[in-house]
């Protein structure tokens, strides 16, 4: 159960050299050309769908505003491209035994207005995720003591086996801010674009940020680790272009250098550029149906359960994603401890939807569904056909990702899209998607299930037999349930300049943006 130091800083120095590592290019891809950093001037111009919800890591979700975020903020560990946790600002951490762990900082760790980053400024940080984030409520509920030992050193007691702590501390809530800065914007004395210029620690400063437009980060060059894992560019240059197509187009004209959020509707061609590379990496990703059980339509699950079978997957892997991937007939990715492959028999199968239908006594429905992005728009498409033959009269809406939360926190939709990388372990992600404190923030389904929070429960176990059957039991309950329609799972591609170096890719998304360089 220990770690041991000298493990830790091979690992430290490891993460610095996976750079580049984590990520390959699809089959077709171009090789980088050699004499593309010739006129480089540092800047590396990301283009992605959406703009940033806000600078609080507590109150957004969001991959493209957390991405950005994570290169501000630290937190005490990260997550290499298999979503295992590594330590940064952390230089030991021992588990002593089941529940108790002991954690010491780095020395020399200081906010970007100067002033040090403590243990105390750590407590203060996951203690207000786990008040006021939907995430962080899951992840460090199971938190009893948070202990502040010395300036570096604090203990964790957890209330029951939490083997997965330095994963949760890596997520995006746990981000460790200064005290001082964020009860000055908790008081209304300052904005969080102030918190963000002098309450952070992270490799890069917040500069210029026009809404709907672009974000600049700037790299901070008294970055505690910057010899050996600071930025290798000088500035990143957020830029929000909702259009897929424009977004290829930016990259493929050197107007971008990056495009995070590529649609691989322009595969063959991007493939076919020698302008680009389009890089690839396995996913846990699974793109899905939510189908909101808190409205009158799908309160009944055997009008949830017709939706199932009512659906095609396969035209919605061809329109979604060029059929680069898998159908997916349970509600939880593969990758996922305890998955069970279609427990509750899911199929296309027409008849048996409208048998389900017939059964709920429903004739005829009418629902309203959101939709965020242009592969979002075709894959709704599909369903749109497959359920007016079950008398579901479908209508949908674009909507902005900024504002998708609220919509469905208030019923203003019965279903929306959305697609989710799953960590190994359900415990670490069940409570924010599906538990009761995801309710009004990342629980966009509604879903509440005493069965299913017993079965979560009970997986918190050193009895890896116990653990095994009851976290097959959680896939079982929530694929019969239905609050989730699982369409397929895809692998994970991002379009780059032919020339740039360092774009990495988790089982989630890109991520590690400081690497990026020519």
């Amino acid at each position: 159960m220990k770690r041991a130091l000298a493990l830790l800083l091979a690992l430290i120095m490891a993460f610095g050299l996976l750079a580049g590592c984590g990520s390959k290019p699809a089959d077709g891809g171009q090789d980088a050309a050699p004499d593309a950093a010739a006129d480089w001037d540092g800047t590396i111009t990301i283009v992605q769908s959406s703009d940033i919800i806000g600078w609080d890591p507590c109150a957004s979700a969001d991959v493209n505003t957390k991405n950005c975020m994570k290169n501000l903020l630290n937190r005490t560990f990260e997550t290499d491209e298999n979503l295992k946790a590594i330590p940064i600002m952390v230089e030991s951490f021992e588990q002593l035994d089941d529940l108790n762990w002991t954690f010491t900082l780095k020395e020399g760790i200081k906010f970007f207005d100067g002033t040090p980053c403590t243990a105390n400024d750590v407590k203060f940080s996951v203690m207000r995720a786990r008040e006021t984030s939907s995430s962080g409520k899951s992840l460090y509920g199971p938190i009893e003591e948070f202990n502040v030992v010395d300036d570096r050193t604090f203990t964790i007691k957890t209330a029951n086996v939490y083997n997965s702590l330095p994963t949760a501390l890596s997520n995006t809530s746990g981000a460790v801010l200064s005290q001082a800065w964020v009860e000055k914007a908790d008081a209304g004395e300052c904005t969080w674009e102030d918190v963000m210029k002098n309450g952070a620690t992270g490799r890069y400063y917040l500069g210029e940020h026009v809404i709907g437009d672009h974000v600049t980060l700037i790299a901070n060059e008294n970055y505690f680790d910057y010899d050996t894992d600071g930025a290798k560019n000088k500035e990143l240059i957020f830029k929000v272009i909702p259009e897929a197509t424009t977004r290829t187009i930016m990259v493929q004209t050197g107007e971008a250098d990056v495009n995070v959020n590529f649609d691989t509707v322009a595969m063959a061609e991007c493939q076919a550029d020698p302008n680009v590379q389009v890089i690839q990496h396995e996913s846990s990703r699974i793109d899905l149906l939510i189908l909101n059980t808190a409205s009158e339509a799908f309160a009944d699950k055997r009008v949830r359960q017709a939706v199932a079978f009512a659906v095609n997957r396969e035209d919605c892997l061809s329109v979604g994603a060029e059929g680069y991937g898998a159908v997916c007939y349970s509600s939880l990715s593969p990758s996922t401890e305890g998955y069970v492959d279609n427990p509750a028999g899911y199929k296309y199968d027409v008849e048996k939807a409208k048998a389900l239908m017939a059964e709920a006594g429903v004739t005829s429905l009418d629902v309203k569904a959101a939709v965020k992005t242009d592969a979002e728009e075709r894959i709704m498409q599909v369903v749109q056909a497959n359920l007016k033959e079950i008398g579901i009269n479908l209508t949908f809406n674009r909507v902005d990702n900024t504002v998708l939360t609220e919509l469905m926190a208030n019923n203003e939709y019965d279903m929306c899209m959305n697609a989710y990388a799953h960590y190994q372990d359900p415990e670490l992600f069940y409570g924010r998607y599906l538990g009761t404190t995801g309710i009004g923030a990342n629980n966009y389904a509604h879903y509440q299930s005493a069965e299913a929070d017993a079965a979560i429960a009970a997986a918190a176990t050193t009895d890896a037999a116990v653990r095994q059957a009851s976290l097959e039991k959680l896939c079982t309950i929530i694929c019969e349930d239905v609050p989730w329609v699982g369409l397929y799972t895809e692998e994970l591609y991002c379009l780059a300049r032919a020339g740039v170096k360092g774009v990495n890719m988790n089982l989630e998304t890109t991520y590690w943006y400081h690497t990026i360089c020519y």
